[in-house]
């Protein structure tokens, strides 16, 4: 399983610098497996302001960006690597600097998913704005992961720190599956614990068996015993990847 956990910096991958230059339980049920699809040309491109159409991976970096996640695997299940890119572009008004030289990027962070040609070069499947969550202001801190499961299954891991006004800390994953020609979520967990008081939830989604499990604990009192609620989700279609933000 390869995983990959970054905080607005530039990751440790080859040609990897963004200037242009260069783990889902589903309360413990199994899944049905994916049939195998491919895509010969990108299903939906919209209106790509930010990444281009097609490329080398060294070629797919935007210009005057911050990289926030980066990650490859087969995520169409046609036998050959696709790759997930997600930059921060760096527009100066929702830029600050600190006294001490910091930087802040305010600047919402653009997705885009390019599925693999075979000769090296991908194609943009599509590319999502309002998807990845960015920094709101400069007490909040956001941490962006992504990974590919072994069933090829994306993932994405946010994490909330807020150094001033909350005590809270919330871990969100959310897991998109390719199938029926898009990506769709599949399941989700949302923990959030409080620093103080080691109070903490954690709310596991299964948008497959349409089954919710609540579990409430402690951070920090092992005494306190566990415990879980199971509900049933609605039956509704399964949400597709970019129509919410991932908070």
């Amino acid at each position: 399983m390869k995983k990959v956990f970054i905080l607005l910096a530039v990751i440790s991958f080859a040609l990897c610098s963004c200037d242009g230059n260069g783990n889902n339980k589903n309360n413990g049920e199994s899944t049905p497996k994916q049939n195998e699809q491919t895509v010969d040309t990108p299903t939906d491109i919209g209106d790509a302001a930010l990444f281009k159409p097609e490329g080398t991976a060294k070629d797919l970096f935007p210009n005057n960006c911050d990289t926030v996640c980066l990650q490859q695997g087969d995520l169409n299940k046609d036998g050959i690597q696709d790759l997930v890119i997600c930059a921060t572009p760096r527009n100066p008004e929702n830029m600050m600097v600190r006294d001490d030289g910091y930087e802040y990027n305010f600047n919402e962070p653009v997705l885009a998913i390019y599925f693999g040609k075979g000769d090296e070069t991908y194609s943009l499947f599509k590319e999502y704005p309002n998807t990845i969550p960015g920094a709101e202001d400069e007490f909040g801190f956001v941490t962006v992961g992504s990974e590919t499961t072994d069933e090829g299954d994306l993932k994405f891991d946010i994490e909330w720190f807020y150094s001033a006004g909350s005590s809270a800390v919330d871990q969100n994953s959310y897991l998109y599956r390719y199938q029926d020609g898009d990506f769709y979520l599949i399941g989700s967990e949302v923990q959030s614990y409080s620093r103080m008081s080691g109070e903490a939830e954690n709310v596991s989604n299964n948008y497959l068996t349409k089954k919710q499990l609540t579990t409430t604990f402690s951070m920090m009192d092992d005494n306190v015993k566990p415990t879980e609620t199971w509900s049933d989700l609605p039956d509704e279609p399964l949400e597709k990847l970019g129509a919410q933000t991932l908070y």
